[in-house]
């Protein structure tokens, strides 16, 4: 009897626990060295659910950092011999940050400082912090670091796995590939829909500061500031007026947003401790998170959940990892009419099946190719009747072994 009491109370402790982590909305922040700091230097993951730190992943008083070439890996010196620091430009938050994105495929946190025009990355694998510059390169092609409008203040990780990163003139949408090689692009300035109006994407009050979120169909949310939604389609490097969001109070500012496990968006304040907003994001209606006390601000949140991703995104085949493969590159990502490619780089030649799969397991096509060359590419195509949405693409050997996994995005 005793046995079975126990083995009761285990499972309910274990029920318990498992729906405690799944309703737990987790997000990485950038904050300050306690609540109501606006010194933009540390980086905390924060349960969104009751304000607590989870992880403190950076804090800007240690000296127990390393930083590398992201390019070679080699070594950059922050402090001479004597333990001094030589160039306080090469501090991983001297300029501190608004614009932070996290890239759960290679687990890092991607972040921009300001007035230092460079991509940098927070290696999350390693046991103390490991930051990676990409030195000597432009993130932005703006010319005047001190232009405020230039300011990169929003950033995220798509549904193709690229990072995107905002000014807030809305003059710079900036890409960068996160895998083997990262290419860093500066696609331009972003256009007006027809039908915004005086609600521009490159004003002030309307367009600047906040953040963004990305859906599962390959588009951008941008959250200025002022509580202000702009839908941006990256394809067509157009942002269309979609509303405000209502019920915030007035002093609150839309500093850092991300979607919580339930869709619903969750939007953080830089100059508000007294709590977390949750917002319907097919009404734009924010309701308080009952926190049960104050909060860290932050200057921009990250995580990896993308708006109206389809429920069965919870199914297992979504949620197992990626399998990754960095000599097998699929292009590319969103695919909108006709085909996409698998490319073979420096593969082993032999036969291999692609296959596309949709979110219940079931495999929509599959192609079967031999690969006889190093960088051979295989064209998949996409049948024009396929709903939009995210799919998973498989590659598997002549065994039948599943080799590369990834999502793709059908528009």
């Amino acid at each position: 009897m005793r046995y079975k009491i126990l083995l009761t109370i285990c499972a309910c402790y274990s029920l318990f626990t498992a729906t405690a982590q799944k309703n737990q909305n987790k997000a990485f922040a950038i904050t300050g060295s306690g609540k109501g700091s606006v010194e933009w230097a540390n980086i905390e993951m924060i349960d969104l659910n009751t304000g607590e730190v989870i992880r403190s992943v950076f804090d800007n008083r240690q000296s127990s950092f390393t930083v590398f070439n992201a390019r070679n890996g080699q070594a950059i010196p922050v402090r001479d011999q004597k333990g001094n620091v030589s160039d306080p430009a090469k501090q991983p938050f001297s300029t501190f940050s608004a614009a932070l994105a996290y890239d759960k495929k290679h687990n890092r946190l991607y972040y921009t400082p300001m007035f230092i025009n460079q991509l940098r990355y927070i290696d999350l694998n390693a046991a103390s912090p490991k930051i990676y510059y990409f030195e000597g390169e432009q993130f932005s092609t703006i010319a005047n670091m001190n232009d405020e409008g230039g300011h990169i203040t929003r950033m995220v990780i798509g549904a193709d796995g690229n990072g995107y990163a905002l000014s807030n003139d809305g003059n710079h949408l900036v890409r960068f590939t996160t895998g083997r090689n990262p290419v860093i692009t500066d696609l331009g300035a972003l256009r007006d829909d027809a039908e915004n109006g005086s609600n521009t994407i490159h004003n002030k009050q309307t367009s600047w500061g906040g953040d963004m979120v990305a859906d599962a169909s390959g588009n951008l949310y941008v959250v200025s500031a002022f509580h202000y939604i702009f839908k941006v389609s990256i394809a067509g490097k157009t942002a269309r007026y979609i509303g405000q969001i209502q019920g915030l109070p007035a002093n609150f500012t839309t500093n850092g947003a991300v979607v919580d496990n339930d869709g619903n968006m969750i939007v953080g304040s830089a100059n508000s401790v007294e709590g977390y907003y949750q917002v319907d994001m097919n009404n734009w209606q924010a309701k308080k998170i009952a926190t049960g006390g104050q909060v860290f601000n932050a200057s921009d949140l990250a995580n990896e959940n993308l708006a109206f991703s389809p429920k069965l995104q919870i199914s297992p085949l979504i949620n197992r990892e990626v399998v990754r493969d960095d000599r097998i590159i699929l292009y590319p990502n969103p695919v909108s009419t006709g085909m996409f490619r698998v490319a073979f780089t420096n593969k082993e030649t032999g036969r291999y099946d692609i296959q596309i799969v949709d979110l219940l397991g079931r495999i929509i096509s599959k192609k079967q190719v031999d690969v006889v060359y190093n960088g051979q590419v295989a064209e998949v195509p996409v049948n024009a009747r396929l709903a939009r949405g995210t799919y998973m693409v498989k590659v598997l050997n002549n065994g039948q072994k599943t080799i590369f996994t990834d999502k793709i995005i059908v528009q």
